[in-house]
């Protein structure tokens, strides 16, 4: 069973709590993270392996197929349930210690994440909501059948889809760890995860040579990708790739948006690799420039 480090020595708790100082606008989104983010990196949902080979895998690749695509994934349903629980008591308890619920990044609800968050713990304490119906809807990015049972039950459909996915996300890091090793050497320049099919979240630049890699929030996945491309429609013309980034903050991070599809792309320096429960901690952490790049016209286009 995993031990819950103290806040003290939690280093991801310390990354929020110095986030929330030099970045006054993210206090409360980072108070929010901060419940959340040690539960879902802590969980275990007793996932099994997948079997597939090397060979498999490479194949799956190079055919431009995720890894986990197209599998029947093998979920403890109960484990799930629990999780989604856990993750709403956390939602709830913030919530009703903070009642200003300014800019709520985590879960985009229409009222009070407190109020949402104990509706959606309710329901599934008395058995009206039942997780192991919604998992395979919730798996495939099947939101509408997620939304319709939420308005049926009078839930924040927003609140209940958000702490679903984000339920699936220790699973899809256990099965990242299992197939990571098996994609050596196989070849994938796109700007969606090799692992889950999830669009890349941001871009870091690694080690000492700055190469640039792609990585998931979901399942934490890391890739290599060409270094002057757009990440969604493969563009590399440079008259029409382009930077946005803050003054003094360009060798730190940046925007680059693509001229031609209109879509753009965060990208820092990391130098080693973000740990997976810390990339949507970083993605949080540079929301700023998420601001700059849709004043400007961008857009986190959809993966072509």
């Amino acid at each position: 069973m995993p031990i819950r480090l103290k806040a003290s020595d939690d280093p991801l708790v310390q990354r929020l709590r110095t986030l929330a100082k030099g970045s006054p606008d993210l206090k409360n989104a980072a108070k929010f993270y901060e419940a959340v983010q040690p539960i879902l990196r802590d969980a275990d949902l007793h996932v099994a392996s997948i079997p597939m080979t090397p060979e498999e895998a490479r194949r799956k690749m190079g055919n431009g197929q995720a890894l986990l695509s197209g599998l029947d994934l093998d979920l403890d349903a109960a484990a799930v349930r629990e999780l989604v629980l856990e993750l709403a008591e956390a939602v709830e308890s913030v919530g009703r210690k903070d009642q200003t619920h300014e800019r709520f990044f985590w879960g985009r609800v229409s009222h009070e994440p407190d109020a949402a968050a104990r509706r959606i713990r309710a329901a599934l304490e008395d058995n009206r909501l039942d997780i192991t119906e919604l998992l395979g809807y919730i798996s495939g990015g099947e939101r509408g059948p997620v939304t319709a049972v939420a308005q049926d039950l009078q839930l924040d459909p927003d609140l209940l889809w958000t702490l679903a996915q984000n339920a699936l996300k220790p699973a899809l890091r256990a099965w990242c760890r299992q197939l990571t090793p098996l994609a050596q050497g196989a070849s994938w320049n796109r700007g969606t995860c090799f692992v889950c099919g999830a669009a890349a979240t941001l871009a870091e630049l690694q080690d000492n040579d700055q190469a640039k890699h792609l990585r998931c929030g979901s399942c934490g996945a890391d890739w290599a990708c060409r270094r002057l491309q757009c990440t969604y429609c493969g563009n590399e013309d440079q008259k029409t790739l382009g930077c946005l980034y803050e003054e003094d903050q360009l060798d730190k991070m940046r925007v680059e948006a693509c001229h031609k599809c209109k879509g753009y792309l965060k990208v820092i320096s990391s130098f080693t690799p973000t740990p997976p429960e810390m990339v949507p901690v970083e993605d949080l952490a540079t929301l700023h420039l998420d601001y700059i790049a849709l004043e400007r016209g961008y857009a986190r286009a959809a993966v072509q």
